[in-house]
């Protein structure tokens, strides 16, 4: 491969520390699979000299790939999810975003958007070089939970970002109110349907619709339609769309992916499990809804958007916020489970309590029970089995063992925050990840575990930045040095967010990585928790080996 300084690369290698001389000298930085990175001109034998993660530094030749990896960060956002993908192809695609600001926090590091001059911020300087929003390819906002979606409000409303596709689940929260007598209103995701079960009628599937919903409410104090208005106010064009699969779709044994992910013409797919949509009809309308899996919180929570995104071999599964009810509705649909395998589990659990003086009749109970257990765990395995997994609710307890089994991960990542009265991830459910995670030492990252490390001398350090910073800009006169001295605490208040917490996962061919930074660095050259995984060819699985 000959190098070029007009073209992108990226580091080939798990890791690789830059130097600044060919063959050797002080380590400037720690570089990890799929960093992008400049190629200066300059070559020494089997060394080129490169610009990587604001240094410059040799490294060899053959740790350099023009080939771009997938890059799957989990964002530390405090409480909630939020997901930052870069496709091969260099697409942008964010799943949720927290309840905060620290997604867009991330987004104005990682895009350097603070010094990027857009005609339409308040900061454009006209006798610069202009500069058009920075385009986000795909939103997805799961499911109208605000430690979801209402980050994304922050997110919409920098001007220095365009939207163009915005997935949702569906379920759209608007105000309280009958329209209809003769649906029942018990929440305010829209009218249900009577029966067995009560089917959500006003499920939202169209551009047009939610249009209509949010010049309705105008005034609304409801965030999910505020955050979406500010979509709309942002980018007249962007487009949003519910997705989902289809019931009969299941039953036929039809597959649905993603937008344009099906996997014909890259390495990558993305593969829509959830919801799951069914037909309701009512005054002599027939619609895809969604059944009532229980209350308000559970039914938008167990609805979630379900991805089982594939890169070669490698296969990660990102579910939102799947509840126990969910999860035994998705088991029974692609299992064939029973209504609850939640129940078959209780009744294993309390015939094994029974030990050895367990009676014949309940041995034979048992072992029907088990054998149940294991076929649905065998039929799961064919749809839901991936290598990486990011734990359904935080690391709730509304989990099943069964589904977690089913999944099989070999590595369980956690987002979750500092909202005490969630205590997420809960101690019950961490040792669930480890008991169902594949291998003999399983992998399990949390965002709030890796930012928590030592954590009160990187926070003290910070704040004495912060208040050093503050004291500049009040003693400043100069408007144009205010200016440069409130983004450079800005830059830093983002770049604190990108660094700690954040769990990376990148993949390039079958080479993958876990990765998180760590807070106290080694030295130069050593700023990385890293994990690889290794593919098995006996397996066909990857895992992880200890060294």
């Amino acid at each position: 491969m000959s190098l070029s300084t007009d073209k992108d690369y990226f580091i080939a290698r798990p890791d690789v520390v830059l130097r600044s001389a060919p063959g050797g000298g002080a380590a400037r930085n720690h570089l990890i699979l799929g960093d992008w990175l400049k190629f200066t001109g300059q070559t020494s034998e089997r060394f080129v000299k490169i610009r990587c993660r604001g240094d410059v530094g040799w490294v060899l030749k053959e740790e350099v790939t023009e080939v771009r990896a997938l890059e799957v960060n989990f964002v530390d956002i405090g409480q909630g999810d939020g997901c930052h993908i870069v496709t091969p192809d260099d697409e942008i695609i964010l799943i949720d975003a927290g309840v905060g600001s620290n997604m867009e926090r991330f987004l104005s590091w990682r895009y350097n958007l603070r010094g990027r001059n857009v005609k339409r911020a308040p900061d454009f300087d006209p006798e610069k070089a202009e500069k058009e929003p920075w385009l986000i390819d795909y939103v997805v906002m799961s499911h109208p939970d605000n430690d979801h979606y209402f980050g994304f409000e922050q997110v919409f409303q920098n001007p220095k970002l365009a939207f163009d596709k915005v997935f949702h689940s569906g379920i759209v929260e608007r105000p309280d109110g009958a329209v209809d007598a003769r649906l029942s209103y018990p929440d305010d995701l829209g009218g249900y349907v009577d029966g067995n079960p009560k089917m959500l009628w006003d499920v939202v599937h169209t551009n047009k619709r939610l249009k209509e919903i949010t010049a309705e409410f105008p005034r609304t104090r409801k965030q999910f339609l505020s955050t979406i208005r500010a979509c709309f106010e942002n980018t007249k064009t962007a487009r949003f769309k519910s997705i989902g699969k289809k019931r009969s779709q299941l039953e036929a044994g039809q597959r649905v992916f993603f937008d344009k992910f099906e996997g014909s013409n890259s390495p990558l797919a993305v593969e829509v499990l959830g919801p799951i949509t069914e037909p309701v009809t009512h005054n002599g309308e027939t619609r895809n809804g969604l059944r009532k899996l229980g209350s308000e919180s559970v039914t938008k929570n167990g609805h979630s958007v379900v991805f089982r995104m594939t890169y070669g071999k490698l296969a990660v599964m990102l579910g939102g916020d799947l509840n126990t009810q969910a999860q035994n509705f998705l088991l029974n649909l692609y299992a064939a489970a029973p209504k609850k395998t939640s129940k078959l589990e209780d009744n294993i659990a309390k015939l094994e309590a029974e030990g050895d003086s367990i009676s014949a009749r309940d041995q034979v109970k048992l072992d029907k029970y088990r054998a149940k257990l294991a076929s649905i765990i065998d039929a799961g395995r064919r749809t839901f089995q991936v290598d990486v997994a990011k734990a359904c609710h935080h690391g709730s307890s509304h989990i099943i063992d069964t589904f977690l089994a089913v999944l099989n991960p070999v590595v369980t990542v956690i987002s979750s925050g500092d909202r005490e009265s969630h205590s997420h991830p809960r101690p019950d459910a961490l040792g669930t990840f480890g008991k169902h995670g594949r291998g003999r030492r399983p992998l399990i990252f949390s965002t709030e575990l890796a930012r928590s490390t030592r954590e009160f001398t990187p926070i003290i350090k910070y704040l004495e930045l912060l208040r050093d910073f503050e004291s500049r800009l009040e003693a400043e006169t100069d408007p144009d040095k205010r200016t440069e001295i409130e983004r450079r605490m800005q830059d830093r208040k983002d770049r604190n967010v990108a660094v700690y917490g954040m769990i990376t996962l990148r993949a390039l061919s079958d080479t993958i990585v876990l990765a998180q930074k760590l807070e106290e660095p080694r030295n130069p050259g050593a700023k990385w928790d890293l994990y690889e995984l290794h593919h098995n060819e006996n397996t066909g699985m990857y895992e992880y080996v200890p060294h």
